[in-house]
């Protein structure tokens, strides 16, 4: 019985336990996702100003650039609406 329960001390003691608590949200939206959208604007001004149509590729980049910050405000939303972020 001894043995037993030094081997369940042990084990206690060894394994990480989770916490019984859920994680805290983030206060808020990373600062990595507020840099990219910021360098995403960044770029779009940049091409917006470059001069030319460039067959065209430059217009569709700029709408990519667009939807990816369509993108993160979506995906912040999400992350609000589920508690991710405060």
């Amino acid at each position: 019985m001894r043995i037993a329960g030094l081997l369940l001390l042990a084990s206690i003691i060894l394994v990480p336990a989770r916490s019984v608590f859920p994680e805290p949200p983030q206060r808020d939206v990373p600062a990595e996702v507020e840099s990219a959208k910021q360098k995403l604007r960044s770029a779009r001004n940049d091409l917006e100003h470059a001069g030319g149509e460039w067959g065209g590729h430059r217009a569709k980049a700029m709408d990519h650039i667009d939807q990816a910050v369509k993108e993160l405000n979506e995906a912040e939303r999400w992350a609000r609406e589920h508690h991710d972020i405060r």
